[in-house]
C-alpha cells in the first residue's frame, strides 16, 4: 500500500511540476491542456507503480506470450 501511495505522490509531484513549467493556462475539461496533464499523471503513476512493485519500469515478462 505504501508503494502505491508513494507512486501516487510522485505522479502528483511530476504533474504539478509540469503544469508550472508548460505555458498552458486553461485546464478546463475537454481542452488539450487538460488531456496532456491527465495523460502525464496516469502514465507517471503507472510507471512508478511498476518500478516500485516489480523493480523495473515496464515488466517485460508480463508481455511475453506463452510458447505452449
Amino acid at each position: 500500500m505504501g508503494k502505491i501511495l508513494g507512486a501516487l505522490a510522485g505522479a502528483m509531484l511530476l504533474t504539478g511540476l509540469l503544469t508550472e513549467i508548460l505555458p498552458y493556462n486553461d485546464y478546463a475539461p475537454k481542452t488539450p491542456e487538460r488531456v496532456v496533464a491527465v495523460s502525464v499523471f496516469y502514465a507517471t503513476w503507472l510507471l512508478l507503480m511498476f518500478k516500485l512493485l516489480f523493480g523495473q519500469f515496464i515488466p517485460l515478462k508480463a508481455f511475453k506470450m506463452s510458447e505452449s
